[in-house]
Order: structure tokens, then C-alpha cells, then sequence
């Protein structure tokens, strides 16, 4: 069986490349190191580390069992630090992560909800393969995260991935657009527009209107790049082109720009809840209802 100290000595010898420096910062003695290693090879049947004159080393058993070990780690420690503060404050912690247009739309709820639940949530905002790297490693307990065209999301034995709303991209326009506030425009109707893309091509929702854009028989010209739905908004409204946004991060108060609804059902992509196996049923539940309810997503930009 695994023990946390030769976890720990395996990650401090990937740190530090000697048993004495990993010793030291550890501060165990060097045979203790030693000891703790050689237990984790009878355990795995194989040697994680090597030594030689320049130092010490992991395997490739080592190297495997290091992304393990680290995850072991980290939750053995979150775990401790949840109980120091369930006896202080009768709360528990939870770890959320979210993509950065549904911050500030869908977490204002979930944060109520957890908090009325008796958790202290822990939110971290990153993009999406950030996000589903963090929960299967078990930094974060549960993240909402939305599905990308091509990029099919494969999660370990244990856990959930619970589909929880639909979320319309639309197109922003200047103001005095032909086109603005119209409702079932086709994309052949844009095709001669300049467009504000995302930073990188593979930006999924890009990758949605490259996609659509090929089937209609054109490719859209890039005026410009920003992955700040806000600049991409004020670049709009300046009339460098026209922008296709997610329902999440349409402006609120931008009165330059209006939307244009795309008569296509290619056009809107799922949000998802990913929970860890640990995650209990009451805070699924809640997470569930705070993602799904009407009035998470409030804002709508001008149409």
C-alpha cells in the first residue's frame, strides 16, 4: 500500500535531483529518504529513482507515478486544511473553477448557493483545458466548463460530466448596422464583413464560424484578435468589424454595438458541470440548480 511519505520523497527528489537536497527540504535525514524510496519500489515492483555521479533522478516508473503523486498529495493536504477549517468556522471548503465569460454571469448564483449549503467556496477562473486538467487531478472539486467542437472530453472512472444549459453564440454589430437587431439572418448575409476573432485559431468558438463559414462557401476575413470578449466588443463598436460572442459574454451597458440573432443551430455550444468522484450528492445538487436556474444569466446586450 502507497504511504504519503514515499509520495512525498518522490516529489521532493523530482524537485531537487539529490536524496541529501530533497533530505533537506524535507527535513528528514538522507536514510530516511532512502528508506521511504525503497519501500515505494517493493510496492510497485520496479525502482522510481536512479542515482549516479550527477545526482538522482526518477525512472520512467518515476515519472509515471509523479502526476499521481502530486494529486495524492496536494489532496491529502486540502483535506487536512478543509477540517482545520470545518472545527474553526462549522464550514467546508470546495475548490470551483469556471471559464472567464461565465464568471460573471453564472458564479454570482453558484457562490449563493454553496455558501447557503454551508461551503466556503474557492473559485479559480481559467480556460478550458486548464480547467478539466485541474479536476481530474483533483485541484479543483468541480468546474463548469462548456463542450468545444472536435475536442471530445474523456474523463477518468468516477467522474460526472452533467450537461446543465445550452448557451446561443450570437453575432455583435456596430450600432447602425444594416444588419443590427435583426432576428434569423444567415451567415452568407455576413460573409462580406470583416471579423474580430479570438487570439488563437483554436478558439472554439472561431473554430465554430470558421467551420460554418467553409459549409457556406466562404472564409471570414480576420480584422482583428482579442480574447477579451470586452475589447472584442469596443472594437466592434469602433467598426472594425463584426464579432461572434457567446450569450455569456454579450456586453451590458456597450450602447455602440447590437446583436444580430444567426438563424442556425450550429451556433450555440453546452455548458457543462464536471464534478470529482468525492464530490457529494447535496453540493451536485446545488451546483445543478444554480447552473440551470433562469436567472443565472441575466444580461442581454442591445438588440
Amino acid at each position: 500500500m502507497l504511504d504519503l511519505r514515499q509520495l512525498r520523497a518522490l516529489w521532493a527528489v523530482s524537485q531537487h535531483g539529490s536524496m541529501l537536497r530533497a533530505a533537506h527540504a524535507l527535513q528528514w535525514s538522507q536514510p530516511t529518504v532512502t528508506h521511504h524510496l525503497r519501500g515505494l519500489a517493493r510496492v510497485l515492483g520496479a525502482d522510481p529513482v536512479t542515482s549516479g555521479p550527477d545526482g538522482t533522478r526518477l525512472t520512467a516508473v518515476g515519472h509515471a507515478l509523479l502526476p499521481h503523486a502530486s494529486a495524492i498529495l496536494d489532496r491529502a493536504d486540502r483535506a487536512v486544511e478543509e477540517i482545520h477549517a470545518l472545527v474553526a468556522s462549522s464550514r467546508r471548503r470546495i475548490a470551483i473553477g469556471v471559464f472567464p465569460s461565465a464568471g460573471a454571469r453564472l458564479l454570482p448564483r453558484v457562490v449563493r448557493e454553496l455558501r447557503a449549503a454551508g461551503f466556503d467556496p474557492d473559485v479559480t477562473e481559467a480556460e478550458l483545458d486548464p480547467l478539466l486538467a485541474a479536476v481530474t487531478d483533483l485541484r479543483l472539486d468541480a468546474a463548469i466548463v462548456y463542450d468545444a467542437p472536435g475536442r471530445p472530453t474523456v474523463l477518468p472512472p468516477g467522474f460526472r460530466m452533467i450537461p446543465v444549459r445550452r448557451e446561443r453564440l450570437s453575432v455583435i454589430v456596430p450600432a447602425e448596422h444594416r444588419l443590427a437587431g435583426r432576428d434569423g439572418v444567415s451567415l452568407p448575409d455576413l460573409s462580406d464583413e470583416p471579423w474580430v476573432v479570438g487570439a488563437t485559431v483554436a478558439d472554439p468558438v472561431d473554430a465554430a464560424l470558421r467551420t460554418a463559414a467553409e459549409n457556406a462557401g466562404f472564409t471570414p476575413r480576420v480584422a482583428m484578435r482579442s480574447d477579451d470578449y470586452a475589447v472584442v466588443a469596443a472594437y466592434v463598436a469602433a467598426g472594425f468589424g463584426v464579432a461572434l460572442v457567446p450569450e455569456l459574454a454579450l456586453p451590458a451597458h456597450l450602447d455602440a454595438v447590437r446583436t444580430v440573432a444567426l438563424d442556425d443551430a450550429v451556433f450555440e455550444r453546452r455548458i457543462f458541470l464536471v464534478t470529482a468522484p468525492a464530490v457529494e450528492d447535496p453540493v451536485r445538487t446545488a451546483l445543478e440548480r444554480a447552473l440551470r436556474a433562469p436567472g443565472a444569466a441575466e444580461r442581454q446586450a442591445p438588440s
